[in-house]
């Protein structure tokens, strides 16, 4: 980083300091605030109170530039066309009161050199030596005095004033925007001023950019511009356009730039708290958190730049390493595990499939058990109600007519088992009680019909809604003896 110098209120060669701090790799490299005086210190705190200004090193340079005239710097840069005239006063009454310390300061150093060239042939006596000591300090205290009410009523007046500009003048760094549009404007405004011959840029918010870097297991370089500090322009042209550093982030790393004019890179900022620009941040996976373990602040420098790079790199690649190592672990026991599970998934469905198969076959007996008793109980039933329908047909049959009785007629019944029966009927009879003495006799088949021997006839013997009343024997043409054939109508 280039050291900033800086001059005296008078205009005078003043301060000069020009040291760099080399630091490790997760500290930044800024100048430090131990060669910047007292007094100077105090006009940079108060000009950032007032303006709101965060970079030092930038508020000192606007101050340089103003010849460390508080007002005139905070008028200028906060737009002020004139000065309220009251300040005005104040500012009067400050330049008399440091333009009549500074003489007096002026005067007693002359006086301390000449009484030292003085020293070796005019030995000064001790008590001239002691009142002038004392008349110094005397002065001293008497300006002391007059000034301090000045400075106290101008440093917090100021900061009163300060208090008041942030109250009433809202920070656009702090509204509610698209983060999302911040990015890819200032990507679309960087690649407009600087040319496209950079690191690609991320194009998205930086939660995103963290998340992908976390699971991508990549380095995230995080690169945040202030588009007010005299080394933006340098910095994107010498070492954003540096092919080396280009080909480091690419081979390593997602590389994040925004703004920190904007709402997304102000947030940004307030996350990195960085002290100056440019500036970058290298961010990690260590130890399970997305932690910066690298900060690169005011080096325009593209070999500083890269070697830092390379350095922060090669001391952290040992984290992502374990990471990937333990995320191939857990992906191994993750598929060892689903394979597990899918194998006993297998098991527990063939097993299930088999019981299933089991209850089906027990269900299936079960059923046929079930079927086969109800058939056998409709059987049973059927025989049953047959029974009891012979018992009620053999009721109906009429009495046997004797041997001499003039219209008796002699019927020999063959059944389908060989069984031969004879019974006496009356020519008069009718056929239902043929059917009556066939259906009720034990031996006799339940469904049947009854016929003559040749020709073969079918008598038309048994009751029905059709025929309720069936011929006599003598419309059916017999003769005092027949014989006559039961045919079984289920064989």
């Amino acid at each position: 980083m280039e050291v900033i110098g800086s001059q005296n209120p008078t205009g005078g060669t003043g301060i000069n300091n020009q040291s760099q701090q080399e630091q490790s790799p997760v500290q930044n490299d800024v100048v430090g605030d131990n060669d910047i005086p007292d007094v100077f210190m105090e006009l940079i705190l108060e000009f950032q109170a007032v303006t709101g200004m965060e970079d030092m090193a930038e508020s000192r340079r606007i101050l340089e530039a103003n010849e460390w005239d508080l007002l005139n710097a905070i008028s200028r840069h906060m737009g002020f066309e004139q000065i309220p005239d009251r300040i005005q006063n104040i500012q009067h009454q400050q330049s008399s009161t440091s333009n009549i310390t500074r003489q007096s300061a002026a005067v007693q150093d002359e006086a301390l050199v000449v009484q030292r060239r003085r020293a070796p042939t005019e030995p000064a006596t001790t008590g001239q030596g002691v009142s002038n000591e004392n008349d110094q300090s005397i002065i001293r205290r008497v300006w002391r005095m007059v000034t301090a009410p000045v400075h106290f009523f101008f440093r917090y007046f100021w900061d009163f004033v300060g208090f008041g500009l942030r109250f009433l003048q809202q920070d656009p760094r702090r509204a509610v925007t698209d983060p999302v549009q911040d990015v890819m404007n200032f990507i679309t405004k960087f690649e407009a001023t600087y040319g496209a011959n950079h690191p690609t840029f991320y194009q998205g918010t930086y939660g995103h950019a963290l998340n992908d870097a976390k699971r991508e297991l990549k380095f995230l370089l995080v690169y945040l511009e202030s588009e007010e500090h005299s080394d933006t322009n340098a910095f994107s042209r010498i070492v954003l356009a540096n092919q080396e550093f280009i080909d480091l982030v690419r081979e390593n790393m997602l590389f994040w730039g925004c703004s920190v004019s904007t709402p997304e890179g102000y947030r940004t900022s307030q996350a990195m708290r960085e002290h100056t620009y440019p500036f970058l941040a290298l961010i990690v996976l260590k130890n399970n958190r997305m932690t910066i373990v690298a900060k690169i602040e005011g080096v325009i420098d593209p070999d500083r730049v890269v070697t830092r790079l390379q350095q922060a790199v090669a001391d952290n690649e040992a984290y992502l390493v374990a990471e990937r190592q333990d995320r191939l672990e857990r992906s191994m026991t993750q598929t060892l595990r689903e394979q597990q599970d899918a194998a006993y998934m297998e098991s527990l469905k063939a097993d299930q499939e088999k019981e299933k198969r089991k209850k089906e076959e027990v269900e299936r007996k079960r059923q046929e058990e079930l079927e086969k008793q109800r058939l056998i109980d409709e059987e049973n039933d059927r025989k049953e109600a047959l029974q009891k329908l012979k018992t009620e047909t053999k009721a109906k049959l009429q009495s046997e007519p004797t041997l001499d009785d003039p219209e008796v007629i002699r019927v020999l019944i063959k059944l389908p088992n060989g069984t031969r029966l004879e019974r006496r009927f009356k020519k008069s009879d009718s056929l239902k009680h043929l059917y009556y003495f066939v259906f009720s006799h034990q031996e006799a088949p339940d469904y049947f019909e009854i016929a003559t021997n040749f020709p073969k006839r079918t008598l038309p013997c048994k009751p029905s809604e059709e025929l309720p009343e069936p011929p006599t024997f003598i419309d059916a043409g017999f003769g005092p003896k027949e014989m006559l054939f039961v045919y079984d109508l289920e064989s």
